[in-house]
């Protein structure tokens, strides 16, 4: 049974969420309250999956509550509902919600959100790992980004094309914009995957507002004292975003199929980094345990937390509203499945850009069966010679 609990002083809006265990089925409990000191006492005598709250309300502001959720109860998930069309409110609503819906809204919406939460959770059996995951400010950012970044934003009329170079270099910024771009307030009715796109929608001032609020809250935490650990992901994930983008473009994708293969290998490794931020000593010893016993990563994962970093990456994603274009080849990169579908998709371009590496040290993990079975085997030898021209560009 999952468990939904609704805030918001407007009794019509109490009404309508109330409908929506018609839509939902038996599977969820459904609960309304009328404001946020209501709320707490619900929390402090039972678990609540996932919070949907208005931010607008009169004896405690939506704002102050969830922050006080976080603090408290890290591992509910926690969605803002708000009549605010300010896409700089927006992003700042961000910094303590996991996504944003503006009113009037569509039940089908929240319905949508609620069993995708739902779907990921059910990997995630660890309270642990779910508190950990909560938490808005699991993302650190390296110091660089930012200073780059507010130096180019200085100026109102900075290109877009070099504002998104930037920020794709940093995983953790490149998945916080387009969550904020992908919420329904920017009334965009597709689904975002590329930087660029995300850049052109919001406008600069969304990005600089922000960039600013991520500065406040990662430097403050300074989570990540192992500058080593975070090179090293951060060239990984780089290197494998443009690896990704090359094979795309040896399989002559268009140029958005290119970029969102280029998102998904970005973004393939973004639960490590939330387990380094969030534990850093207790990761940093899994890592050396894994290379010393010569046991896969998401193996030890498996043993310390009950769930991969491939699991929590998925799982944070989904819960921003990323679509499955991404958050497929995140899940699956170290296991494809068995309902990959045919033909080469991005969940097997981020498979063969972790495995066909110019090291070749990971190419005894290549899934030649089914690269077999799609009759896609006898590309591998264009697919290397693409991935090396990459490494030599």
């Amino acid at each position: 049974m999952n468990s939904v609990l609704f805030v918001d002083d407007e009794p019509l809006m109490r009404e309508l969420y109330t409908n929506l265990s018609k839509v939902l089925g038996p599977d969820f409990q459904i609960r309304t309250v009328s404001g946020g000191a209501e709320a707490l006492d619900v929390l402090a005598k039972e678990p609540v999956d996932i919070i949907v709250s208005d931010l607008a309300m009169p004896q405690m502001p939506g704002g102050e509550f969830l922050t006080t959720v976080e603090r408290l109860y890290p591992e509910t998930m926690r969605v803002v509902i708000s009549g605010v069309g300010d896409e700089l409110a927006v992003a700042r609503c961000l910094m303590y919600g996991h996504r944003y819906f503006q009113k009037p809204l569509q039940l089908k919406e929240i319905a949508d959100l609620v069993r995708r939460i739902s779907r990921h959770g059910k990997v995630l059996r660890s309270e642990r790992v779910k508190k950990i995951v909560g938490r808005s400010d699991v993302l650190p950012t390296p110091p660089e980004t930012y200073l780059r970044l507010t130096e180019l934003l200085q100026d109102p009329d900075s290109p877009l094309d070099e504002v998104a170079r930037i920020i794709e270099s940093d995983p953790g910024l490149t998945a916080r914009l387009l969550q904020v771009v992908n919420s329904v307030a920017f009334g965009y009715g597709g689904k975002l995957t590329t930087v660029e796109e995300a850049v052109q929608i919001a406008g600069v001032e969304v990005v600089r507002s922000l960039l600013l609020a991520l500065q406040a809250r990662h430097f403050a935490e300074k989570r990540l004292k192992n500058k080593q650990l975070l090179t090293t992901f951060w060239q990984h994930s780089i290197e494998t975003g443009a690896r990704c983008r090359a094979l795309a473009r040896a399989e002559r994708l268009s140029l958005t199929e290119q970029e969102i293969c280029f998102t998904a290998g970005l973004l393939h490794d973004i639960g490590k980094l939330v387990l380094a931020a969030s534990e850093e000593k207790i990761y940093a010893e899994l890592i050396a345990a894994s290379v010393r016993d010569s046991v896969p990563v998401f193996e030890r994962e498996l043993d310390v937390y009950g769930a991969t970093h491939a699991d929590i990456g998925a799982y944070l994603l989904g819960l921003w509203g990323l679509p499955d274009t991404i958050i497929h080849p995140v899940e699956r990169h170290h296991n494809l499945g068995t309902d990959l579908g045919k033909g080469f998709t991005p969940v097997l371009c981020v498979h063969l850009a972790q495995n066909l590496a110019p090291s070749g040290k990971r190419a005894d993990k290549l899934n030649e069966g089914f690269l077999k079975e799609c009759g896609l085997h006898d590309r591998v030898p264009q697919w290397e010679e693409a991935l090396r021209n990459t490494q030599h560009a």
